[in-house]
This record gives C-alpha cells, sequence and structure tokens, in this order.
C-alpha cells in the first residue's frame, strides 16, 4: 500500500470524510497563514519565546500542529447577549494537531450566538516535522501505532486503560492552566465562575478525561462533553460534573460496543446525556455527514439550557 494511502485511511478515521478526495489524489498539507484575531496567552507561556506553529490546511480542514505557546481564543456573544456561562472548546486532532476550525472555531461561533462566552484552546499537541510532507508520513506512522495500541491495551484484559495511559500530557496541563484562566478572569469577562464547562472531540475529550481523574482544576466543572472518546476508557477518582457524550455506531472507537463509561458515570452523576448515533464516523465536529449526527451540536445546547 502506498504511504499516502495508508496515510488517508487513518485520517479519515480520526477527522472524518474528506470532501473531494478521490483514490488517485494524494493527500497534501497546504500551508495557511494564522487565523486573526485575539488569542490570550495561558499564564505559562513564555510570550518572548519563537512561535513555532504551523497551520494547515488538511482534506479541507483547518489544523495547528508545533504549538509552542498554547493560548485561547475568546469568542462572545454579541450585542451584550451573553448569559455569564463559558465553555472551554477542545478540539481533537489525535495529539498531533488541532482541529481548531469544525472543532473549534466553528463550535465557538454556535455558542456564542445563543450567549455562551466561548474559549478555544489552541493547545501544545506532540512535535511534528515541519515539512508538510513528512508530516503526513509521519502521522500515518502514529496512527497506524496507536492501532496496535488500542490492542496491547485492550480494556478485556485485567489491567483497564486510563486516558493518562495513551493521552499527551501537556494537553491536559494547558487544558487545566486555561480553566483556572477563564475562572480568574471571570468578573472581568461577566461569567460566573461556577459556570465553565469544557467540551473535548476525540483527543480533547481524552485529555479532558485526564483532567478530572488527575487536575484539581476539574472541581471548578460544572459540565462536561465528551464527543467521540475511546468508549472503552476507564475513568477513576476525580469529580463527575454533568456530561454530555455523544459518538456514532460506525465510529471505530465504538467497535467493541462498549457503554461501561457512561454506565459508570451514570452510577455517580444526577445528569448525564448520552448520544448515540446510527452514522456520522469519528470526528464529524460541525462539518454535515448527511445523518443524524449532524444534530449533536443543538441538541447540546437545548442540554445546556436545560440544566
Amino acid at each position: 500500500m502506498k504511504r499516502w494511502i495508508l496515510g488517508l485511511a487513518l485520517a479519515l478515521i480520526w477527522t472524518g470524510p474528506a470532501a473531494a478526495q478521490t483514490a488517485d489524489t494524494a493527500p497534501t498539507a497546504q500551508i495557511v497563514p494564522a487565523v486573526p484575531g485575539q488569542q490570550i496567552y495561558l499564564p505559562t507561556v513564555d510570550e518572548t519565546a519563537p512561535d513555532t506553529e504551523q497551520w494547515n490546511r488538511v482534506f479541507g480542514q483547518v489544523w495547528v500542529r508545533n504549538v509552542s505557546k498554547p493560548s485561547l481564543y475568546p469568542v462572545m456573544p454579541k450585542n451584550g447577549r451573553g448569559n455569564g456561562q463559558a465553555v472551554i472548546i477542545m478540539p481533537g486532532g489525535g495529539f498531533s494537531f488541532v482541529s481548531i476550525e469544525s472543532e473549534g472555531f466553528w463550535v465557538a461561533e454556535r455558542l456564542a450566538a445563543e450567549g455562551y462566552t466561548a474559549f478555544v484552546l489552541k493547545y501544545r499537541p506532540r512535535p511534528t516535522p515541519e515539512a508538510p510532507d513528512a508530516f503526513l508520513v509521519q502521522i500515518s506512522r502514529e496512527f497506524q501505532a496507536l492501532g496496535r495500541v488500542e490492542e496491547r491495551l485492550d480494556p478485556a484484559a485485567d489491567t483497564p486503560v486510563h486516558a493518562r495511559d495513551i493521552a499527551y500530557e501537556p494537553a491536559a496541563d494547558d487544558l487545566a492552566a486555561a480553566i483556572a484562566l477563564v475562572q480568574s478572569r471571570a468578573d472581568e469577562w461577566g461569567l460566573a465562575p461556577d459556570q465553565i464547562g469544557v467540551i473535548g472531540f476525540s483527543a480533547g475529550a481524552m485529555a479532558s478525561i485526564q483532567l478530572i481523574e488527575d487536575y484539581e482544576e476539574a472541581s471548578a466543572l460544572a459540565h462536561v462533553g465528551l464527543i467521540y472518546p475511546p468508549m472503552w476508557l476507564s475513568i477513576e477518582g476525580g469529580p463527575r460534573p454533568d456530561l454530555f457524550f455523544a459518538i456514532a455506531v460506525d465510529d471505530p472507537l465504538f467497535a467493541r460496543n462498549d457503554l461501561s463509561m457512561v454506565q459508570a458515570w451514570l452510577k455517580q452523576s444526577d445528569d448525564v446525556e448520552f448520544h448515540l448515533y446510527s452514522g456520522g464516523g469519528h470526528g464529524f465536529g460541525m462539518r454535515p455527514q448527511g445523518t443524524t449526527s449532524d444534530l449533536w451540536i443543538e441538541q447540546y445546547l437545548a442540554w445546556l439550557a436545560a440544566r
């Protein structure tokens, strides 16, 4: 199998179908300029250090990689329509990049339209080669290796699998710092400090789970959204904020049909909203799939309003 075909197959698992991608068209990582706009560096960032991040368009989506200075992009409600609630958005990307558009800015814009103050977290993924072609080769190898890790850490074995076993700790560190930052500036932004939530997609959901287990900042969360994480992860310890959970039946991370994570949460929380869609694959984010998974954002908003 040609290397680029392997890369395409693996990327489709993690980022969903690529529009207008044909079998005889090799994927590319087109360099695009950074999205302009205000960003707030996390307190741990040395703002004098050089930026190493790269913005690429791959499979029609904007990804950010090699982030050295994690930051938050605030997306505020317009015309003073804020409801005092904040949501920190943690995009996915297999910890090799940040899917900052479909699982970041587009989500934030929809939340802001309903009065929520949204913050898109540009966190630190693992380093990748600077050259776009070399980057595609690396992520192909990483996702191939990830499949072997999942097999080796099969939850059917006696030892449970935790997010920290397969996640990337700097990403969880950045999420913890983002929660602390939003809480510390809640008055400035007109937010209730006890109404801060997080929604994580794929790798972002894994980092959110790691945060719950291992970081004291998790106690500040009023709610958490987990969108297509590995269903077989175990969660031990930490708080159990209100949970919104969504995944599709045809998602490879639901291949084992494992509902143990949701069932365990139900035993420890009074508010769990779970959506299992009949289609949508992995990484649908805000990109229409023509399946009922397209409705997830409206259902998430309805759940937030009803809490």
